[in-house]
């Protein structure tokens, strides 16, 4: 087994790998980080943001997986990355259809749901310069999320799992957003196939140690 640090902030999309790691029951070390003037810093000043920047991830972003010597960024290939720890889970999916559609998903959420909807929210300035449509470019987020909501919530009507008959990384990779939308004010009650899953999710014991370690209360 490879030494394993994953770099992360609490609450944020880094919480997906968190929760895959600690399901496994596999050695790994976590840095918690913290959003600076300079980008992000570990919080226990084990690593500056310059640091962080020049030698795990040149976009200072979270998450990072530090494997041995190498580095992974960007949340499909970090999940990619620690299924094969645990292949005999089969959480790319069972057949190669499968395999594909789990791809397909985590594509969407990265790109689509977080990269468009939830950054044009708290991050408006990546889309417009002009303050003075700051507020009607987080309402275009809104409404882009909501949209994705709706997606994942139909994706889930008379089934459990968003691939096939069993969990995948795309489970895994929904919890955080489920959280995001309630942070920014969003009433999630009527995503109830959404809910669900999440539910399922942080039932797990794993879960439970992960979202207490991330100060993050349980879906209700």
């Amino acid at each position: 087994m490879p030494e394993i640090t994953l770099y992360l902030a609490n609450g944020a999309c880094s919480l997906a790998a968190h929760l895959l790691l600690e399901e496994f029951g596999i050695p790994y070390k976590t840095v918690v980080m913290k959003m600076g003037p300079n980008g992000w810093a570990a919080v226990d000043g084990s690593i500056s943001a310059d640091e962080y920047r020049r030698t795990i991830h040149h976009a200072s972003q979270v998450p990072a997986l530090k494997v041995d010597n190498e580095v992974i960024t960007e949340n499909p290939a970090i999940l990619g990355f620690i299924a094969t720890l645990s292949p005999e889970r089969k959480l790319t999916g069972k057949t190669a259809l499968e395999n594909a559609r789990t791809a397909e998903w985590l594509a969407w959420i990265s790109g689509t749901l977080h990269g468009i909807g939830f950054t044009m929210m708290f991050r408006p300035g990546r889309f417009c310069d002009n303050e003075a449509e700051h507020t009607r470019v987080k309402e275009m987020g809104r409404e882009q999320v909501l949209t994705g909501y709706k997606i994942i919530n139909k994706a889930l009507e008379k089934k459990d799992f968003p691939v096939g008959g069993a969990e995948t990384l795309v489970d895994y990779f929904m919890v955080p957003f489920w959280h995001w939308g309630s942070a920014f004010g969003i009433d999630i009650s009527s995503f109830t196939n959404y809910t669900k899953l999440v539910k399922r999710i942080e039932a797990k014991e794993s879960a439970k140690r992960v979202l207490q370690d991330e100060s993050v209360e349980p879906a209700q």
